[in-house]
């Protein structure tokens, strides 16, 4: 989905000159240099493990383009987003990244920036298909093909199908759904889903879940998991190991590539990961930005790479 853009670059300059230009200086300073410029940043959770590698190379670049950033935290809660959003405003900072939480309700957020006149730029999740949301460019990945991604490497694993469990992260979010949609329109009929939970991107809540689902289903009744991320891929790995029921199942996958997740497809206690370029994109990121911001051309969209990773070529991402 290919979104107008909704300021003009010398819109921006001139709104940026109106401010005095305050980017980068300390509290106090009343000036700074025209290439100076401060970035807000909202992520929707500093605490998940992938998003914090996103946030440092964010950091990382930033140092290298001389600008500040001027990070806030959702949560993963639509109101805290908001309350993010408005402060960044209050602030007067040059330009706002935000990663959308929910492809509906964010778009409030996302609309106050763009009537405050600021520029915006949407990191790695989205809104949902056919949302009126005027930012500048969308730096991220196609979700939809981690979803592709995961079913054909079941297909391929597992081509006679069987019974398997479906970790979904949190309903609404464009990185579960269109995560989801990708591996339902790609897995072979001989599979099916047979149990389905909702653990909001969480280790803990993958685990808790799990272990209600072995609860329900007896040894042979399932022989996978599919998960939206490794957070809950891990969490449902830790509960069918403590269960030990571990030689059941034949492939536990998730996505997002992270440390620990090619720590445990190399314990043997995951079999996949689909791995996104979480610093690739956090660095793309600052890079457009502050191009933008210096009048530079930009694209409307940048998308990153997945990459499998399996026991085969787990140690090359250590």
């Amino acid at each position: 989905m290919r979104m107008r853009r909704g300021i003009t670059t010398a819109a921006v300059m001139l709104a940026a000159g109106a401010l005095g230009l305050t980017a980068c200086a300390p509290a106090g300073d009343g000036g700074s240099t025209d290439e100076s410029f401060e970035i807000g940043v909202v992520i929707l959770d500093l605490q998940d493990p992938d998003l914090a590698i996103m946030y440092d190379a964010m950091e990382a670049e930033a140092e290298a383009q001389g600008v500040t950033l001027v990070p806030t935290d959702s949560k993963k809660d639509v109101g805290t987003e908001l309350n993010s959003v408005e402060d960044l405003i209050t602030r007067a900072v040059d330009a706002i990244i935000l990663q959308p939480l929910d492809g509906e309700a964010s778009q409030t957020a996302a609309n106050r920036v763009i009537e405050a006149g600021i520029p915006l730029f949407i990191l790695s999740t989205e809104f949902a298909e056919g949302a009126d949301v005027a930012y500048e460019a969308y730096i991220g990945v196609d979700d939809t093909l981690a979803g592709v991604m995961q079913a054909e490497y079941l297909n391929e694993l597992l081509p006679e199908g069987g019974p398997i469990v479906m970790a979904a992260g949190a309903y609404g979010a464009s990185w579960t759904d269109r995560r989801l949609s990708g591996f339902n329109d790609t897995i072979n009929d001989n599979f099916e889903i047979v149990a389905e939970f909702q653990a909001k991107g969480d280790r803990a809540e993958g685990k808790r879940n799990m272990e209600d689902t072995l609860q329900r289903f007896s040894a042979g009744q399932i022989i996978a998991v599919v998960a939206n991320n490794d957070e809950m891929a891990i969490g449902a790995a830790s509960a069918i190991s403590e269960a030990g029921r571990t030689a059941e199942f034949l492939a536990v996958v998730g996505v997002d590539g992270t440390p620990p997740a090619v720590e445990a497809i190399l314990a043997g206690d995951m079999t996949a990961t689909v791995r996104q370029d979480s610093a690739g994109q956090g660095a793309k990121a600052v890079e457009v930005v502050t191009n933008f911001l210096k009048g530079e051309e930009t694209d409307d969209r940048y998308t990153l790479p997945f990459t499998l990773i399996t026991i085969d070529n787990a140690a090359d991402f250590q």
